[in-house]
């Protein structure tokens, strides 16, 4: 059981690893959407304990902290972009 197992993930590794080969491009955009998009929501988690909003108040705090950071929205729009607009 334990040797399936380890096949399986080793499989599972392989094929993203040829994926981020065959794409390197794309993988550095999913990267940098992903990590831009973290970093705002902690940026928007601790910009709301900051102000003590709920959730019904969040939209004006997200906004300001995007507003004041918009190169991460940008890094988010090019780096799903390849994702979305593919040929």
């Amino acid at each position: 059981m334990r040797s399936r197992m380890t096949t399986l993930s080793r499989q599972s590794i392989e094929g993203v690893l040829d994926w981020i080969n065959d794409n390197p491009l794309m993988a550095a955009g999913v990267t940098m959407a992903t990590v831009a998009t973290v970093y705002l929501l902690v940026l928007i988690q601790g910009a709301a304990t900051e102000t003590g909003t709920d959730i019904g108040g969040l939209a004006p705090v997200t906004l300001s902290v995007i507003s004041a950071r918009p190169v991460y929205l940008l890094a988010i729009v090019v780096g799903v972009g390849p994702l979305v607009w593919r040929e």
